[in-house]
């Protein structure tokens, strides 16, 4: 597959790079809207750089994209490619706001558009473990989930050269929008297309002051009753690594995943497992193989625009609520 990547600058320019290069994609060009930037990007590449990645779509026709980019940015560039008729993916949020990108979703459904979103914790064993126990009846109703990811401060932004992840007008929030819509996302996707209401939320400024939030937090419930709670942070003490737990509780199963290790606890036969899993950077690993296959093969994507968008239509009301509070 001929991939093209736009705005090359963000920081997990590297890490879709790796992926798509275990996926035996060629990457046939870059671009960014710094050009010293995508210089430096191609060079280690040893492909074409441009300045616009308008120009490098018309001039390649590439088989994929892959959206990255500020994301205020990121709807207007997402467009440019869903018109030129290239399959992609777009970095999640794709957007300040769920408003942005509602025009957006409209367009990949009229033009029937493959467009994946890299929410990579869909990848977590987690999910197939459950799926299996549903699947021979010992899981019992989903009753509640708790999604946790704290990463390290709001500086290490400004040392990634993409300080505008700290302006909430550009980047559109600090952690619950980059960080907290994975787990928001795990939410919606245990509740399988049910309604969500955002019961509660607070969010915090206080150790760092910057403009967007260090920490945030919320209570969701389902229509069906399921409950579940998020935290998204940037104060972890560190400047890489962080603090990762995904939890959920069906009437006969208890589900952690803690990044390298999956512990299972079921009640049937009152046994408990901790199973080695592949970790967050497997799981980024995983994306591009998967979606170019699901691509060739005619299948949809494991997380689609719809599911940003959906995702994202919870993390306003969590700001908005948040706010109230504050």
């Amino acid at each position: 597959m001929r991939v093209v990547m736009i705005e090359v600058g963000h920081w997990h320019a590297t890490m879709h790079l790796r992926s798509l290069r275990l996926a035996g994609a060629t990457i046939v060009g870059v671009s960014d809207r710094q050009p010293e930037v995508a210089a430096c990007f191609a060079a280690e590449i040893g492909c074409p750089v441009y300045a616009d990645h308008r120009e490098m779509l018309a001039g390649i026709r590439p088989d994929f994209a892959l959206v990255l980019g500020r994301h205020v940015d990121m709807p207007a560039i997402s467009r440019d490619v869903i018109e030129a008729g290239i399959p992609c993916a777009i970095e999640k949020p794709a957007g300040v706001s769920s408003e942005q990108l509602a025009p957006l979703v409209d367009l990949v459904q009229r033009r029937g558009a493959f467009v994946a979103v890299p929410f990579t914790n869909r990848y977590s064993e987690l999910w197939v473990r459950l799926a299996r126990l549903e699947e021979s009846g010992r899981a019992g109703p989903r009753a509640h989930a708790h999604f946790r990811i704290v990463n390290g401060p709001p500086a290490r932004y400004e040392r990634d050269g993409v300080s505008w992840m700290l302006d909430p007008a550009v980047s559109g929030g600090g952690a619950m929008r980059n960080l907290g819509i994975h787990a928001v996302d795990a939410f919606l996707h245990l509740t399988a297309g049910e309604e969500v209401t955002v019961v509660g939320a607070a969010a915090s400024h206080r150790v760092y002051g910057r403009a967007v939030e260090e920490m945030a937090t919320a209570l969701l419930r389902s229509e069906s009753g399921v409950v579940g709670t998020v935290e998204a942070g940037y104060t972890y003490a560190a400047m890489s690594g962080g603090d990762y737990e995904w939890r959920v509780a069906v009437g006969n199963c208890y589900l952690v995943d803690r990044g390298p290790m999956l512990e299972v606890a079921t009640l049937d036969d009152g046994r408990r497992a901790s199973v080695e899993i592949p970790d967050q950077r497997a799981r980024y690993d995983r994306f591009a193989g998967d979606t170019l296959s699901r691509l060739q093969t005619g299948q949809r994507p494991v997380a689609t625009l719809d599911d940003c968008y959906r995702a994202m239509r919870v993390v306003d009301e969590i700001y908005r609520i948040a706010a109230q509070t504050t």
